[in-house]
């Protein structure tokens, strides 16, 4: 068979070298480093062993006794390990040689991208010139690996990766092995390739599948939102030019949100007392 790297082949032990061993299939030697070679016993002349091909340092074809995270056609959640800007990230494969995913299997969004310690899905690639490369993978590989979530996950928080984006919103492999779908409404961010986010179930679909949410409850988004405001009128001497009549887009360039969020923790504190409002001034009651 052609030697080329991502393959796990057999080949013969040709002979020693001072840095490690050269291995022949009868035509071609390749470098069995010493640093990959397994185990503490010196290696038979003659005798046949397993190895996984790769492209060295110096873009040599090479061979390691290490097993790579990916095997063969099939697909692993790799960690990021460092990023090449304006080309794209490596990941660990469990050998060596990191795994390069090129910057056209990313988005165009440099916000996007994976940083070090994300977790992506992917399998190999080659490319044009036959170098080992990663591709993101998505779709029923992933689907073939999930579960399917029951009722009792409702309202429960889940933690998941970012596989990938759709025109909508965002796909997100649980750790329980659960497909979930982050709808770009329930974002309070977007979130980056291969970030572990934790979400909450909003929705459990017939098929097992999970609607999430970034956004907290409603219950608990009024009190981090009241007590915003009342941080912010704190720091301003117990007021703030701000009421329930004030204008949607100086709230947002404000508080950074709606007006509907913010009549609701400003109802919230006026319905306890701890506030009361007046020509287009909120003050705190104790502070006035």
């Amino acid at each position: 068979m052609e030697l080329k790297p991502g393959y796990t082949v057999t080949l013969k032990v040709a002979r020693q070298a001072k840095f490690g061993y050269f291995l022949s299939d009868g035509n071609t030697d390749i470098l069995l480093h010493q640093n990959d070679i397994e185990g503490e016993e010196e290696l038979e002349i003659g005798s046949n062993i397993e190895v996984f091909l790769y492209h060295d340092h110096e873009k040599r074809l090479s061979a390691t006794m290490k097993q790579p995270i990916v095997q063969g056609e099939g697909f692993a959640w790799l960690k990021v390990v460092s990023i090449k800007t304006g080309h794209g990230v490596f990941l660990y494969n469990g050998i060596s040689r990191d795994l390069f995913l090129s910057m056209d299997e990313l988005p165009t969004d440099r916000n996007l991208w994976p940083k070090p310690d994300d977790v992506l899905p992917v399998s190999y690639t080659w490319d044009k010139k036959g170098r080992l490369m990663a591709r993101l993978v998505k779709g029923q590989p992933i689907e073939e690996q999930s579960k399917k979530a029951s009722e009792i996950l409702m309202n429960k928080e889940v933690k998941g990766r970012v596989y990938h984006y759709l025109d909508e919103g965002a796909a997100i492999f649980t750790e329980e092995g659960y497909l979930a779908y982050l709808h770009d409404n329930e974002m309070s961010r977007e979130p980056r390739y291969g970030e572990e986010v934790t979400v909450r179930v909003i929705y459990v679909r017939e098929d097992g599948r999970l609607n999430v949410t970034m956004h907290p409850l409603r219950s608990e988004r009024q009190e981090d939102d009241a007590t915003k405001l009342v941080r912010y009128m704190e720091e301003r001497g117990g007021q703030m030019p701000y009421w329930d009549k004030s204008q949607p887009e100086d709230i947002k360039h404000r508080f950074n949100i709606s007006k509907a969020a913010f009549k609701r923790a400003l109802g919230k504190l006026l319905k306890e007392g701890k506030v009361e409002q007046c020509d287009g001034w909120t003050y705190l009651k104790e502070k006035k």
